[in-house]
């Protein structure tokens, strides 16, 4: 798997191993502007990478 495929599906499985045991870090590691960056782990391979997220829109709560 790629982060290509991991990104097209996305996320919320493994881009290495596929597993969906995973787990990420909170707070964020890191907010500024409008993107937020999110350490990620997966808990049956041990891959560790990041997720970057991009400010797209906003609503009422």
């Amino acid at each position: 798997m790629t982060y290509r495929s991991y990104l097209e599906s996305g996320g919320g499985h493994c881009p290495k191993c596929g597993s969906k045991a995973i787990k990420y870090s909170s707070p964020p590691e890191w907010v500024k502007g409008d993107q937020m960056r999110v350490a990620m782990f997966c808990a049956t391979c041990g891959a560790r990478w990041r997720d970057i997220y991009n400010l797209s829109r906003a609503e009422d709560l």
